[in-house]
């Protein structure tokens, strides 16, 4: 009974063993955003939507890092019932980043011609999804997303777009093979001055006192650029990360030359950035993107900000909203789609395999002044063919798919989840639990488990057997 106890105890201890050790195995949540219904920018319209097919299609689906992504394609049947031509402007928002970003993704078609479009960028999408909130909401602010449909200039609270600073270029050139440590100190009062550093990778503050650095083993061009009041710079090189160790092998050269806000920006952005012409996206919208970031980060930092703030920006999950006009001749029907590409968020913190869900916001269908007639087709992938949870009941077909029809919208937002198996069992929990504590190692755990467990059943079988007997 002593060697059954010790087997037991031993197996308890395994599932016991905090998961946190096996932290490397790899995530167990990755967020995915919703997408959403287009909508009229125009608040009051004529224009109905006679029917809409919304098809989810993952059978051709690509990985996007830990998830999977799937085009989704929404065609509808538009009816302008006046006697007037009517020209409609309609907007389609949608999340996602600078890094992930493709215009070849994005397709819109009305009369079965392609259309262009604008691209709008809005705020940072920082919420929705948490793994630590239970109960989630795919919900967008669309009055929100309409008042970002502009041209203007962004407004600053510590620049002025056309304000002219100071540009301090410092040349920098180690001697014989040398690595160095550039440091350059400077006093300034945030009140009076706002500094932008491109090139060092170091940074030390003490009130109003600065040390910025950069490593450099061959010839650097560092740049400073200060609005407001001058600033003195002391330049001095290192061969130590603890700045404590002076050498002389190197020289430099600075030069001064004024810069306006704007141009100094855009030229930032061009060189630094992987934003190019291709993307379509407007001057005019680049600058209020990193003339905001820029912004929030001089008040944040106290007068202070470096080109990693603004570069880490294209990195960050947005709303991005597509603008574009629909002409409607009088008392006419015209077929508008839009297609395009969406990624579900992958969930492995119950099961060991991965749940994906996928949300699509409806309620912008409700801005359009009559809507009828939703049809939904779902396309899983391979290695998740089954929904197990959805908002609205599907049927699936023999060919794999799901589909849905209804007459008028549903009450709630689509919501739908694919797994690989019909239903999520108690094997799979128990499943996911070992992968939760073990990460990839959780086969081998089970196995481990079997073989203790495996001596302790016969035992326990041989004793009832035995007692039957007697």
């Amino acid at each position: 009974m002593k060697k059954i106890a010790g087997k037991i105890s031993f197996a308890f201890l395994l599932l016991c063993l905090p998961y946190m050790v096996f932290g490397n195995s790899g995530p167990v949540y990755w967020q995915g955003y919703p997408s959403a219904e287009i909508l009229s920018i125009e608040g009051d319209t004529p224009i109905a939507v006679k029917k809409e097919n919304l098809i989810f299609d993952f059978s051709g689906q690509g990985n996007n890092n830990y998830t999977i992504s799937g085009k989704v394609t929404a065609a509808y049947d538009m009816v302008n019932p006046t006697n007037e031509a009517k020209s409609v402007q309609m907007a389609f928002p949608f999340v996602g980043s600078f890094k992930d970003f493709s215009r070849n993704d994005i397709v819109i078609t009305a009369g079965g011609s392609v259309l262009p479009y604008d691209i709008y960028i809005g705020d940072v999408v920082d919420s929705h999804g948490d793994p630590r909130v239970k109960e989630k909401e795919a919900s967008f602010d669309f009055a929100g997303i309409v008042s970002t449909i502009t041209n203007e200039l962004y407004n600053g609270s510590n620049f002025a777009n056309d304000e002219k600073g100071k540009l301090y270029t410092i040349e920098v050139a180690p001697e014989a093979n040398q690595r160095i440590n550039i440091a350059i100190d400077f006093n300034f009062d945030f009140r009076k001055t706002k500094v932008f550093t491109n090139g060092f990778n170091s940074y030390e503050g003490d009130g109003e006192k600065i040390r910025i650095a950069s490593w450099c083993d061959k010839p650097e061009v560092l740049e400073i650029f200060v609005l407001g009041e001058e600033i003195n710079l002391e330049i001095n090189a290192f061969t130590d990360g603890e700045l404590s160790k002076k050498t002389d092998l190197y020289s430099y050269q600075v030069s001064e030359q004024e810069a306006e806000v704007k141009s100094y920006l855009m030229k930032f952005v061009k060189n630094n950035t992987r934003v190019n012409n291709d993307s379509g996206i407007s001057e005019t919208q680049l600058y209020n993107l990193y003339a905001g970031a820029l912004d929030r980060y001089l008040t944040r930092n106290m007068g202070y900000s470096s080109e990693h703030d603004l570069m880490a920006q294209e990195y960050y999950e947005r709303i991005f909203t597509l603008v574009y006009t629909v002409e409607f001749p009088p008392d006419s029907e015209k077929g508008v789609s839009v297609s395009y590409k969406a990624s579900g968020t992958m969930d492995k913190r119950e099961t060991a395999k991965p749940l994906y869900t996928f949300d699509y916001i409806l309620n912008p269908a409700e801005n359009w002044s009559d809507f009828k007639n939703l049809n939904v087709q779902i396309i899983p992938p391979k290695e998740a063919p089954y929904i197990v949870k959805s908002s609205i009941e599907f049927k699936k077909g023999e060919n794999g798919s799901y589909t849905a029809a209804m007459e008028d919208l549903p009450e709630r937002d689509l919501s739908f989840t694919l797994y690989e198996n019909k239903k999520i069992t108690l094997l799979d929990k128990v499943a996911g639990s070992l992968h939760k504590r073990f990460g990839y190692l959780y086969p081998l755990v089970i196995g481990i488990i079997a073989l203790v467990a495996a001596p302790i059943i016969i035992t326990v079988a041989i004793k009832l057997l035995r007692r039957r007997n007697i």
